[in-house]
């Protein structure tokens, strides 16, 4: 198609001509050239500005589009994130309440650490955070036969790694937990090797679940992603109560077993066998083989206190005495909660879309996704953190204090609580802003930069837990996650100059105000909660404190939200009304 401001010049041209061959009428010709031409700019003026608004319109529909996608992305799977998260401290009820913290339950926990470590290492972990941009970049080229090749051989290749990876580790499964649980005696040993080996060849299930969930993400399908933990959990609770009277704890690591057949594999089989065809092939010497693992390498290489942190709870915890691992353990799993259903889900939401903006090169449309996403979750996870800091021993007490769980339980668990708390912004911060690294495929900057942080950050671990024993490793464990996160946008503002760090120092301070009021309610709530001298049970009195409390807190949040972040409020509350509406 010409240009407009082409056949502008074209116009010119050409009137000029006209005027210097026809000298008889060269007045007149001059005349006709000059409103030629100013009709042709007019007309091209017309026309471009006609373009641009189109351009915009469509930029602008697009954007909406984006977002809207991103929402609804992110409400799916924060809802199966929130439905896994409140099954997951049913399963920890349940735990308590039949084991309460001891070295049962502290065998159990350090059960999951060899599993764990390799699943990470075999790329189970991160699978989909790699696969998932080659994969949508097929897709986006409009070339499924190359994403199903690359899906083919990526499953049998690393299929065949992890089974001979469970093979091994069950025949040194003893040597390896009397390394990595230097402070368990030989009962402690026994019962975790015992249980280690019931939830190795989960790990099978897992690695090739988390694939065929990368490619019903990849293809916008967000359900299964979101109903697979639910699943897993509750096999483990189901599990835990049907066998847990006669074989303990084994009945849990069995549910375990269970639920990731059930889960992570059956479910999203189900969802893709029509969706994708597998064809078994290895792919050692394939081009797009070697680009996953060149991808893949950095994140197998490398590690993460997100994840190191839960190894180091259960290794050191072991030193610290009986029970430490579990009250870790307990502590952790609430923290998580918030975490899961505020930088998980907005993190996974964004990645396809981050992966798609950043095939297409549009950095700048990146860099406003990224800036979006992060405010929100910076907003949302400090309001978390007054709640939980004011809040944390009526919700221990709530969730876990029953049958072997002791009020002594209960104040140490709320103590490890509070102080993780303090780690929630810097986790969801680390969680959205490390995939948009991952979206351009740029592995090995984000885990070079969380490799030294971890480095840099066992010595602190293990210095301040000697000092201050389990109070000192959670503590550590926020300055850890605080030093990985400021580190992570940091990087990203390397990598893409118009992502500017600067612009979440006004979210933050925003969001400690708002924090700051739901403690405030909150503690006022408790204060009037013991004025009143109610004679309830221990969890009749939880929750109506939490009520009080917790509805107080929100309504100062609420009022404050309305006038110093006016268009978020208004956003958020025309949703809320949406969906009260609907049902």
């Amino acid at each position: 198609m010409d240009d407009p401001k082409e056949r502008q010049d074209v116009s010119g041209e050409e009137s000029r001509d006209s005027s210097e061959n026809t000298v008889n009428s060269k007045d007149q010709s001059d005349e006709d050239g000059v409103n030629s031409k100013a009709q042709s700019e007019e007309n091209a003026g017309s026309s471009e500005d006609r373009a641009e608004d189109h351009r915009e319109r469509s930029n602008s529909t697009g954007d909406q589009k984006r977002v809207k996608r991103i929402g609804l992305a992110a409400l799916i799977l924060a809802f199966g994130i929130l439905c896994s998260r409140l099954l997951g401290l049913l399963r920890e009820s349940v735990i308590a309440y039949q084991a309460g913290a001891g070295a049962d339950t502290d065998a159990y926990n350090a059960a999951f650490l060899i599993p764990d470590i390799m699943n990470h290492f075999l790329a189970g972990g991160t699978l989909s955070i790699t696969f998932i941009p080659l994969f949508a970049g097929y897709m986006a080229q409009n070339e499924p036969k190359k994403a199903e090749r690359l899906f083919s051989m990526i499953a049998t290749t690393l299929g065949t790694f992890v089974t001979i990876a469970i093979i091994l580790c069950g025949i040194f499964t003893t040597p390896l937990v009397q390394l990595a649980f230097p402070g368990f005696d030989a009962s402690q040993v026994a019962r975790t090797v015992e249980m280690t080996r019931i939830i190795l060849p989960g790990q099978f299930f897992h690695m090739l679940g988390a694939l065929m969930l990368g490619v019903l993400m990849a293809k916008g399908h967000f359900v299964p992603s979101a109903i697979a933990p639910s699943i897993y959990n509750l096999c483990i609770i189901a599990c835990g109560v049907a066998l847990g009277g006669t074989m303990g704890m084994k009945g849990f690591a069995i549910g375990a077993l269970v639920g990731a057949f059930l889960g992570p594999f059956l479910l999203p089989l189900l969802f893709v066998r029509k969706k994708i065809q597998f064809k078994p092939e290895f792919g050692f010497f394939d081009p797009d083989f070697k680009k996953y693992v060149l991808l893949t390498l950095p994140l197998l290489i490398g590690v993460s206190l997100t994840t190191v942190d839960e190894w180091l709870g259960r290794c050191l915890g072991s030193t610290l005495g009986t029970a430490a691992i579990s009250w870790l353990s307990y502590a952790r799993k609430l923290v998580l909660v918030p975490i899961g259903l505020i930088g998980q889900a907005a993190g996974q939401a964004a990645l396809p879309y981050l992966s798609q903006l950043s095939a297409r090169k549009e950095y700048d449309k990146v860099a406003e996704t990224l800036h979006r996403v992060l405010k929100n979750v910076i907003l949302l996870a400090m309001i978390v953190m007054g709640f939980f800091i004011v809040l944390a021993e009526p919700v221990v007490s709530l969730l876990y204090e029953r049958g072997a769980f002791t009020s002594q339980d209960t104040a140490t668990t709320a103590m490890v609580l509070r102080i993780l708390t303090l780690s929630i912004v810097f986790w969801t911060i680390q969680m959205v802003s490390v995939r948009a690294f991952y979206a351009d495929k740029s592995m090995l900057r984000p885990m070079a930069l969380t490799t030294i942080v971890t480095i840099l950050s066992i010595p602190i671990y293990v210095q301040m837990s000697r000092w201050y024993g389990i109070e000192g490793f959670a503590y550590a464990s926020c300055i850890g996650m605080a030093l990985q996160a400021t580190g992570m946008v940091i990087f990203y503002h390397r990598k893409n100059a118009i992502f500017k760090p600067y612009k979440l120092l006004k979210p933050i301070a925003i969001g400690l105000m708002l924090g700051g009021l739901a403690g405030a309610g909150s503690y006022a709530g408790l204060w009037v909660f013991g004025k009143l001298s109610l004679d309830l049970t221990l969890m009749l009195n939880n929750l109506v404190a939490l009520t009080i409390a917790g509805g107080l807190g929100l309504v100062l949040v609420g009022l404050m939200a309305r006038f110093i972040i006016p268009d978020e409020f208004r956003g958020f509350t025309s949703k809320l009304r949406k969906k009260i509406l609907r049902r």
